[in-house]
Parts: C-alpha cells; structure tokens; sequence
C-alpha cells in the first residue's frame, strides 16, 4: 500500500515523529521551552530542532537565534513534494550548511511518518548568551513530564503553570492556607509570589497572608488533566501518606 502524504496538515504535526526519532536516539526531549520548539538534551547537551510548515527565511532567523543557546540547531520541514532531489531542498541545505544549521526532513503521511537527517549541525561562532542558557535548563528541570506539543500555538504548560497548578490542587483539600503551609506539602520555594501575582486568576486573598482558590475544579481539569493527575499521583499521595 502506498503512503499518502495529508492533504492539509499543521507545524504541530511534525512534532511527534521527531520527537520518537528523538527518544529513539537516546535524547530527553522536551515542547516549547522558552521559546525553542523543541530541545532535546543527551550527554547535557542541549539540541534545538525549530519546526515549519516549509523552508523560509524566517525559519533561518530563529535558528540562527537559537545557535546563542547551543551548537546542534536544527530547521526541521516536511519533505518536499519532489523530494531529495528537488531543488528546493538542495538549495536549504546549502544555506543552512553554510550557517552550521542543520537540517531534519519529516516524509509525514497520514500513517507511519519518517524522519530523515540531511544535515548535521556545525559549531559556530555566535557568542553565547549564558543567561539564556540557564533559563532553558532551569525550565526544563522544573518541569514534572512533556504535556505539549512543538510548534502549538495557545496554553503551554511552563514549569510556573505546573506550580501553580499544584498550589490549585493542594488549596482544594486545606481551603484556605499561608505559603508557608503549602510549602510544607511540597509546594516550590516560589509559591508566595504566585499567589500574590495570581497571574491566571486562579486564587483570592482572605487575609494578611492567606489564601485560598477562586476557580472551580472542572475549569483546571477540563485544560490541564495530565498535570493534575501526575501531582495527584506522585505529590498530594505523598502528603497524605505522611
């Protein structure tokens, strides 16, 4: 049976075959952190793979961007419709080669897409930005699992929304409680200035000190179900335990 390419697909469909390419290789990998696509870590080394529908000069951009973070960037695109040999894809490869950006290809079909290496990153000169460096590590050992997908465009679960997801669902069984009592249950160091920023509008002050919750549960399961079940598993079974 022939493998028939979709006639409509979106950037977040290159996602998961890289990602399995990705695990399949040994690498960690983890959706939309800080704005990378996709990182994937392996031997501490942080890979960068930045997804699109097609090859543009905007895909260019973000990748030499990303090369401020690490030395194995990669511009992943579907195949082209007239392949390896067309000219379009010989012309990328070029380009990027030239930039030391690499270049992953997706033959996505409807079932069984493929991933293809074409072209392998290069260490190049841009100066490293340290700071940034830091914050993708820091964001990435912050977070409990991988719940997005790369190249989605709407809610992404960033390490901050995990912790104050966990807040939410740790204010359901006391009501109300101090940072200080939340972080005696597992809560992370940052849980005072999440309740007083109350970015998401998910809980209230009562008191000097105090808080509790002001959204209904149904609302944070209903776009956050995956991270909830993981806490109510590993971090609310622990406190009740002990």
């Amino acid at each position: 049976m022939t493998l028939k390419r979709p006639d409509n697909f979106k950037e977040e469909d290159l996602y998961e075959p890289i990602r399995k390419w990705l695990v399949n290789n040994g690498f960690a990998v983890q959706a939309e952190v800080v704005d990378c696509d996709i990182v994937g870590i392996k031997d501490e080394e942080l890979h960068i793979i930045e997804l699109k529908k097609g090859f543009n000069l905007q895909l260019v951009y973000q990748c030499l961007e990303r090369q401020r973070l690490s030395d194995h960037v990669y511009a992943a695109i579907p195949i082209p419709k007239k392949g390896k040999r067309g000219k379009s894809l010989k012309n990328a490869k070029t380009l990027l080669g030239r930039l030391g950006i690499g270049l992953i290809v997706v033959h996505l079909y409807n079932k069984n897409s493929m991933v293809e290496l074409i072209s392998e990153a290069k260490k190049t000169s841009p100066r490293k930005n340290a700071r940034r460096q830091k914050r993708v590590q820091k964001e990435i050992d912050n977070r409990s699992g991988n719940y997005n997908r790369g190249g989605v465009n709407g809610k992404i679960i960033t390490a901050y929304r995990e912790a104050s997801i966990l807040i939410f669902l740790l204010l359901q069984d006391l009501v109300e409680a101090s940072a200080a009592d939340l972080k005696k249950l597992g809560a992370p160091p940052n849980t005072g200035n999440i309740l007083r920023d109350n970015h998401y509008g998910w809980f209230h002050k009562i008191a000097r000190g105090r808080f509790t919750f002001d959204v209904d549960m149904e609302v944070i399961n209903e776009d956050y179900i995956e991270v909830v079940n993981y806490y109510k598993e590993v971090i609310l079974k622990n406190s009740n335990d002990q």
